[in-house]
């Protein structure tokens, strides 16, 4: 008998028959249940109309019949998805699949009720003490009775994402929240007077602003405890108290902030994500620039007119809550929407330096492998390439030298007041008396941004700024300053004679920059901070860097 893996959860064994036996602990100290939760009534004890009404526990025959019911659902379920996080392929699916046991104190009965001859049978597992009063209890059962179940919830996923390639982006993207709707939508909507589960849940959507509520936590609960009618209404004051409104830790648990992204969104969010890129691929073919209107909707409107929009605190939030799981898929949900918000930051119809504002603490907050995985899975384009380059210069502390700047904001403090966009190649299209206020012409030369002017002297200055003396904070700016050396070189090497910055050239062949890469990748100037792994990892960094100026110079 083979183990194929052991957690503190449970242990797998396979046999050589392909058969896989789930063994969970038997210790009573890791089991939820007790064992006075047994049922009491016994005895078939007929009663006045000579039915009867009470437990026994099971034969053989169903104890392995349902144990192997719930293995088979373990294995699915719980094993695979272990093994792959492990990075474990397993060698084939096997026939058979057995709980060897249950918890500690959880015991299988069946329930007969009726005729003393031919009774109702139903089976029960008891032991787990469900929390909560029985009144509550029973108001539960009623809410999650019609619930839909998770295989009806994954066939609805991809109905969705059917929807989404075959159908026009816009007309799906019209049942999502979006600060596009009109706001009076709310006040004439329909009573809450729906008795179907599933269409309470749904009026949920439409009262929320955008669509990164609908997959934030808490949103929809499935185990059926008790939740707000809407993600809008305040705390209870019970929760608003704190660890002071209760004694038995319910409040605490309940301060600490939802995650962005449910355990049960992530097949939503990839369908959200769907909708954008195929959005911003046909505007690409109309307007000839690649971005989402679908996505603009999904973020605040400014309070001044025709003014970019600036607040993308929340999907931001989103990305790099994906970009920080485990799972390969839930990080490449996180790449492919932070490649949404660089393309919808070409355009002026997003605050670049108020993105960059955003996103700079969150990308340093990043560990260095996993900042170092995101820039290699971004699409390689200009606008990514842009994005690169003033966020490591923003990040290493440069100052832009266009004139129109802004000042760092405060977290969560209102923005300044907002400038004017000036007439020109740059505006969003003409203001007319009777166009809309939180809309601009989509063409491509009102929409396309020209990014703040970048010198390579500017690159030079951020190389020559030492590195601080922590490892940590110095490796990230290794990083960086490597990002913007090939980022800024790969634009310089595809752009036009006239785009082409003339110094560029003269580093390269004088050899001003090499010089430069070789003084800001030395490890031994911060004095010993660095161990012997993170030097490597610092010269090969320099070795690749004086690899691609030398092809650059030929």
């Amino acid at each position: 008998m083979e183990c194929i893996i052991r957690t503190p959860r449970y242990e797998a064994l396979r046999t050589a028959d392909k058969t896989i036996f789930i063994v969970l602990p038997t210790d009573p100290r890791l089991s939820d249940a007790d064992a006075a939760r047994a049922p009491t009534q016994l005895l078939p004890t007929r009663d006045e109309q000579g039915l009867v009404n009470y437990y026994e526990k099971v034969d053989e025959t169903i104890d392995r019949l349902w144990r192997e019911k719930l293995g088979r659902y373990l294995y699915d379920h719980v094993v695979k998805e272990d093994l792959k996080r492990l990075d474990i392929r397993p060698r084939a699916n096997p026939d058979k699949v057995y709980l060897t046991n249950f918890p500690a104190n959880y015991t299988l009965w069946v329930h007969k009720k009726g005729h003393p001859h031919d009774p109702r049978k139903d089976h029960y597992l008891y032991g787990q003490l469900e929390p909560g009063s029985p009144s509550k209890i029973l108001s539960r059962r009623q809410k999650t009775s019609f619930a839909p179940s998770s295989k009806a919830s994954a066939a609805a996923r991809d109905v969705l994402m059917k929807f989404a390639r075959t159908n026009n982006p816009g007309s799906i993207a019209r049942a999502l929240p979006s600060y596009a709707e009109d706001p009076d939508i709310l006040a004439r909507g329909a009573a809450e007077t729906e008795d179907s589960y599933i269409a309470r849940e749904a009026l949920r959507i439409r009262r929320a602003r955008c669509c990164w509520e609908i997959i934030k936590e808490g949103f929809i609960q499935r185990d059926g405890s008790a939740i707000s009618s809407s993600p809008r209404k305040k705390r209870s004051r019970r929760i608003a108290r704190g660890k002071d409104a209760d004694d038995d830790g319910w409040a605490v648990e309940d301060s600490l902030p939802p995650a962005s992204v449910s355990e049960y969104a992530w097949g939503v969010l990839g369908w959200l994500l769907t909708l954008f890129e195929r959005d911003e691929a046909d505007m690409e073919q109309t307007v000839q620039v690649r971005y989402s209107p679908l996505l603009l909707d999904q973020i605040p409107p400014s309070r001044a007119e025709r003014t970019p929009r600036w607040d993308i605190d929340m999907p931001l939030d989103v990305a790099f809550y994906a970009l920080q799981q485990e799972s390969q898929a839930k990080q490449s949900l996180g790449v492919r929407l932070l490649a949404l918000l660089i393309n919808l930051g070409s355009t002026t119809l997003l605050d670049f330096p108020m993105f960059l504002n955003a996103a700079s603490p969150r990308v340093s907050g990043l560990p260095t492998e996993t900042l170092e995985a995101l820039f290699a899975a971004l699409p390689v384009t200009s606008a990514t390439a842009q994005f690169k380059i003033h966020l490591c210069r923003h990040a290493l502390g440069g100052s832009f030298t266009s004139a129109r700047t802004r000042p760092k904001p405060q977290a969560r403090a209102r923005p300044p007041p907002r400038r004017r966009i000036p007439t020109g190649a740059n505006r969003a299209g003409p203001v007319y008396q009777d166009a809309p206020t939180t809309t601009q012409d989509p063409g491509a030369s009102s929409v396309a941004r020209t990014y703040p002017a970048m010198s390579t002297s500017d690159v030079l200055e951020l190389l020559t700024r030492p590195s601080l003396s922590d490892s940590g904070p110095a490796l990230l700016a290794f990083l960086l300053k490597a990002e913007l050396v090939v980022s800024y070189g790969l634009l310089q090497q595809q752009a036009c004679e006239t785009d082409r910055d003339g110094t560029w050239a003269d580093v390269l062949r004088d050899g001003a920059l090499a010089k430069a890469v070789e003084a800001a990748f030395d490890p031994g100037a911060l004095g010993g901070v660095l161990d012997s792994e993170d030097e490597t990892y610092v010269e090969k960094r320099r070795a690749a860097l004086l690899a691609m100026l030398s092809v650059w110079q030929m």
